[in-house]
């Protein structure tokens, strides 16, 4: 029997037709089960040659394998791969014209009263699932010409330019379109394939990669995924790409990207030379260091193995700039000066092991120049990084470590205002006249010390005004103390929790030095400070309670939870406070039904 033209075959038509697909699997598997294994033969090579081996691999399957490009998606004839290949390309097309439309699926509306926005997320989520199934088929699609060709990088740019015209003219993509993972490796697959067919080299595919990342203006390549890409290239092409940096690092195509420790080709481009140019590595990994501070510690050891102090003291100045300068504009710092952990903002930088390690390096630097006074400063600053909070443990240092008093007077200020900062961290006026840092200076200055102390923080509570607007910001050192005395003598609970709660809110002051300052104070504190304390607020709260003709919104809620503190305090006040009120406020109704809701009337 001659091989027949599928498209010839009428019966077979009219059966895709009058049946279901279950109904035609019904069909063909009772047809296989009448045949002979020689008929079946007979029927199969009569096929063309493609549909005959996805044949005989489905009845008689191969034992397993590793994935090659012919099985990565199943047994599937080219023909059926073909017919998948096309269909995803059209889904890709709905999406880009749904995305492309003014009132389209993209187009979203959080609420009623706020402007709708096009929305980048769902857009390329969309297309990322797409391009996760044309991934595998790349490859097969590009070495037998399937319709459309695999031009991603084209597809791409017509949907940045339908959609930008498409949506309303006042929105913006706001975010860009950051593109994931399978969509960055089909570009990525595809062009690579494409340069070698051309008979370029690596470099050039790299250069290919550069100019489409210039002319896309919203599409932003998934920068783990190049990375990825070109990592895993042999080591030949890997050497050809370095090569070509190299050469052409300076030019407009790679100058900024080479230059950006944010950018993926930086980072290859540093991978390269570690691997293949070594000598070069530190020299190219040091003009990163205004970037990316921490750069500067590998730069810096290899010079303290070469014993190169004055070279490494230069490169240790360009660290610490590099390391100060997102928290403060005047960007100089001399160890002997102030404490760096100090240093406003440096705290929240996530990095003491690697500034301890650079203060480590730098205390060898001084000493390897003989710089005996800052190599000594600098041992009190790394205790500083690692146990600022630890009072104990910073009066040691500063008593034991030799420095001149110049040195010491300096960096102990700079510590105790630190301090001060973090237990109170939302104010920055320099203030040294309250109770913390009297206590610090009590401990400081032996001449002082307790008596003094006690002295000190005696006269200020009976200088308290009893007027909340006159206390400034004694109110909220008032509130420390009192939390700090209730946490010393009673564990936390007053015997008065509304007044707690409500006062104090002693969830407000958090700090890592919460536990050496409750230790010192304990020490220091005179007899019946608690009791001195509570007395002032049970004589001054009533003053403290909020007016309620302040009250613009109708809501009393607060009003309401202060009366309740203030009755568990100061009953009698409380009676006083109520009576005004019924008086004055009686026509406030809200203020009335927030009272009864707090159990007060």
């Amino acid at each position: 029997m001659s091989k027949q033209n599928p498209g010839d075959l009428s019966k077979s038509n009219q059966l895709l037709k009058a049946l279901t697909q279950s109904e035609i699997a019904q069909f063909i598997d009772v047809l296989l089960e009448a045949l002979s294994p020689e008929l079946e033969e007979q029927a199969i090579s009569q096929l063309l040659p493609d549909t005959q081996q996805t044949i005989r691999q489905i009845l008689a399957p191969s034992p397993p394998q590793a994935a090659t490009k012919s099985t990565v998606i199943g047994t599937v004839s080219l023909a059926k791969q073909a017919e998948i290949w096309a269909g995803l390309w059209r889904e890709w097309d709905k999406i880009v014209g749904e995305a492309s439309e003014e009132e389209g699926k993209y187009i979203v509306r959080e609420a009623d009263w706020e402007e709708p926005y096009f929305d980048e997320t769902t857009f390329i989520e969309d297309l990322e699932s797409v391009a996760q199934k044309m991934q595998p088929l790349i490859e097969i699609a590009f070495e037998h010409e399937f319709s459309p060709e695999p031009d991603f990088v084209t597809a791409l740019l017509d949907a940045e330019t339908d959609v930008v015209s498409g949506i309303p003219d006042w929105m913006e993509i706001t975010d860009g379109l950051y593109l994931e993972q399978h969509l960055t490796r089909c570009i990525l697959g595809s062009e690579w394939l494409t340069i070698r067919e051309q008979g370029q080299d690596a470099f050039q595919f790299t250069e290919c990669i550069r100019e489409y990342e210039q002319q896309f203006q919203e599409v932003q390549l998934n920068s783990d995924t190049v990375f990825e890409f070109l990592i895993q290239l042999s080591e030949a092409d890997r050497k050809i790409i370095l090569a070509g940096l190299t050469t052409n690092k300076e030019t407009t195509l790679w100058k900024s990207v080479l230059a950006d420790i944010h950018s993926c080709w930086q980072q290859f481009y540093l991978d390269l030379i570690e691997q293949y140019a070594p000598d070069r590595y530190l020299q190219q990994l040091r003009t990163t260091i205004p970037q990316q501070w921490q750069n500067g510690l590998p730069i810096i050891e290899e010079l303290l193995n070469d014993r190169d102090y004055p070279e490494s003291f230069v490169a240790i100045e360009e660290t610490i700039n590099s390391l100060l300068k997102p928290t403060r504009s005047d960007i100089s710092w001399t160890p002997e000066t102030s404490m760096l952990v100090a240093i406003s903002g440096l705290y929240y930088d996530g990095n003491s092991a690697n500034i301890n390690t650079l203060l480590r390096y730098y205390q060898q630097t001084a000493q390897g120049l003989n710089q005996i006074e800052r190599a000594n400063a600098l041992e009190i600053q790394q205790i500083g990084i690692d146990r600022w909070f630890n009072w104990s443990r910073m009066f040691a240092a500063f008593v034991e470590v030799p420095v001149s008093e110049v040195t010491r007077q300096a960096l102990f200020t700079s510590w105790r205002d630190y301090v001060v900062r973090r237990t109170k961290s939302y104010s920055w006026q320099k203030v040294d006249s309250w109770w913390l840092c009297w206590l610090i200076e009590s401990v400081d200055d032996r001449q002082k010390g307790v008596s003094w102390f006690q002295e000190q923080i005696t006269q200020w509570l009976d200088r308290l005004p009893g007027d909340r607007s006159q206390l400034g910001e004694n109110y909220d050192r008032l509130r420390l103390l009192t939390k700090d005395l209730t946490e010393i003598y009673h564990q936390g609970e007053s015997g008065y929790p509304q007044f707690d709660r409500v006062v104090i809110r002693p969830q407000e002051f958090s700090s890592q030095s919460d536990e050496s300052r409750r230790e010192y104070l304990k020490a220091s504190a005179p007899d019946r400070l608690f009791d001195l304390v509570m007395n002032y607020w049970q004589v001054n709260l009533h003053q403290f309670v909020p007016k309620p003709e302040s009250v613009q919104n109708g809501k009393y809620t607060t009003h309401a939870q202060w009366m309740v503190a203030l009755k568990e305090l100061s009953p009698q006040d409380y009676e006083n406070l109520l009576a005004q009120w019924k008086v004055a406020h009686k026509r406030r109704i809200n203020l009335w039904k927030a009272m009864k809701q707090m159990g007060v009337s």
